[in-house]
């Protein structure tokens, strides 16, 4: 019995000196499940996001994770869980069947709200011209921006759609540039 012992032991010690996990077969227990593996931050195994019917295309694609990564280091995931607040853009455009996305930075917490609507005529007039008490920023296109409270908010209208963003990381307009060229690119034409 005691050789048996010391086996076992001279087996645990030396697994623990090179951090594999006793073989069951050796201590005559049944063979051991396959070990699961465990998502990294920012993985999820939740199943992918629906795609939003008016604006036709889910958050995962309005930005990738290659855009995100180019823009923020690679540091943001996104939240499948997101509700805008109330008052916010991004509520005024999920509200109107709009697609409201939020990325959260895995170190600071911070977040970036992206949100984009096809208005009909009238609501497109009312949100150029509430975003038109902004600054212009010609270099994004049809676009405006103002900050508050330490939050940047930059809203575009391009080709009949209302994108807004808003991030503690947008000090002016250029900072969302990234962001905003990719969303664009992956907006479908309006039919």
């Amino acid at each position: 019995m005691r050789p048996v012992i010391a086996v076992v032991l001279i087996s645990l010690a030396a697994c623990g000196l090179t951090g594999c996990a006793p073989d069951d077969h050796v201590l005559g227990g049944a063979p051991s499940a396959s070990p699961s593996i465990t998502p990294l931050p920012g993985e999820t195994s939740v199943p992918p996001e629906p795609v939003n019917e008016t604006v036709g295309i889910n958050c995962a694609a309005l930005i990738s994770d290659q855009a995100m990564y180019e823009w923020g280091s690679g540091n943001f995931a996104l939240d499948p869980g997101f509700t805008p607040a109330a008052g916010s853009s991004a509520a005024e455009i999920a509200a109107d069947g709009g697609l409201a996305c939020r990325w959260i930075n895995l170190t600071s917490q911070e977040t970036v709200d992206v949100a984009v609507a096809i208005p009909d005529e009238d609501e497109l007039a009312a949100a150029q011209q509430a975003a038109g008490a902004g600054t212009p920023a010609p270099t994004l296109g049809d676009a405006y921006f103002r900050s508050a409270d330490g939050t940047g908010y930059l809203d575009v209208f391009s080709d009949g759609y209302w994108l807004s963003l808003q991030s503690t990381w947008f000090y002016e307009a250029q900072d969302a540039a990234g962001l905003v060229e990719a969303a664009i690119a992956a907006l479908p034409p309006i039919d």
